[in-house]
């Protein structure tokens, strides 16, 4: 599970980052066109900025989640309890 999590929002190659990286640069170059200063946007180039900003996010919670399987797939099994058996008694001929 923490592999395929690692896959989606790893920090550089992660599909999450890459997919926010794509939306920023369509932002940008979408708010350039358009010459409006920041916070004069029209709704969908502000929209494409929500997305980004809910895209980080939701890598960071993605991690947090991986790092929560990755710990509880590195703790040790529990061993079964030690055996109480009595030890076996010698024949005697």
């Amino acid at each position: 599970m923490a592999e395929v999590l690692t896959e989606i929002a790893a920090p550089v190659h992660g599909l999450l980052p890459l997919t926010r990286e794509a939306v920023v640069r369509a932002w940008i170059a979408a708010s350039d066109l358009q010459g409006a200063a920041p916070g004069e946007e029209s709704v969908p180039i502000a929209r494409l900025g929500d997305t980004a900003r809910s895209l980080s996010e939701a890598a960071r919670v993605i991690l947090q989640a991986r790092n929560h399987a990755a710990r509880a797939a590195q703790r040790p099994a529990t061993a079964p309890p030690p055996s109480r058996a009595q030890p076996s008694v010698s024949r005697r001929r």
